[in-house]
């Protein structure tokens, strides 16, 4: 037990020294917007059939991030994706909540990155349709995958503050052998 200790404190002061900024740790938050693409079997409704509807998709999302070395960051996050819609009488709205674990890789272009992540998430129904009647539900948790391209600003070191901007594609599975698509750009900002 005490080499196993030993161990992990001698990695984590020998990763300090290595790492890609004067902090391990660092966190993003930030908005996004997307296009969902949901799977057919696993969709009361999409919206589409309500009557001049109000359609509003949008996001946040937020990450804790170990800069072991300058050109690889881990990550563990959280993105979530409301999907909106209503007019007076009717709505179907969707809420996608969705747990990365992942990598990015910087490979030397600036703060130019692409990462590729485990996601585990569900998503959850309010609808209520003259054409679907009314359902509250939640899919079955899934266990997809992101892919993604950011730009990271602060990555190059002239200040932690400066802003990332991305997009990711998520795959999720929800059930009944079907899949959200999740399409999403993103600006974050960094701590």
């Amino acid at each position: 037990m005490k080499k196993i200790t030993a161990f992990l404190i001698i990695s984590l002061v020998a990763c300090s020294l290595l790492s890609a900024k004067d902090r391990l740790f660092t966190f993003s938050a930030g908005l996004s917007s997307g296009v969902p693409i949901y799977g057919h079997n696993s969709i009361v409704s999409t919206g589409s059939e309500i009557e001049k509807a109000n359609r509003i998709i949008f996001g946040v999302n937020g990450a804790i991030n170990l800069n072991l070395i300058k050109q690889i960051t881990f990550y563990l996050g959280n993105d979530t994706l409301w999907d909106l819609t209503w007019n007076s009488q009717e709505k179907a709205n969707k809420v996608h909540v969705s747990f990365p674990l992942g990598i990015k890789v910087y490979p030397g272009l600036g703060g130019f990155n692409v990462g590729l992540a485990y996601t585990l998430g569900f998503r959850a129904d309010t609808i209520k349709t003259n054409a679907a009647g009314e359902y509250n539900g939640i899919s079955s948790w899934g266990n997809g995958f992101k892919i993604q391209a950011e730009y990271n600003f602060a990555h190059e070191g002239n200040s932690q503050y400066y802003p990332s901007i991305g997009g990711y594609w998520n795959l999720m599975p929800r059930g009944h052998d079907s899949y959200d698509n999740l399409i999403v750009l993103y600006i974050a900002a960094n701590f």
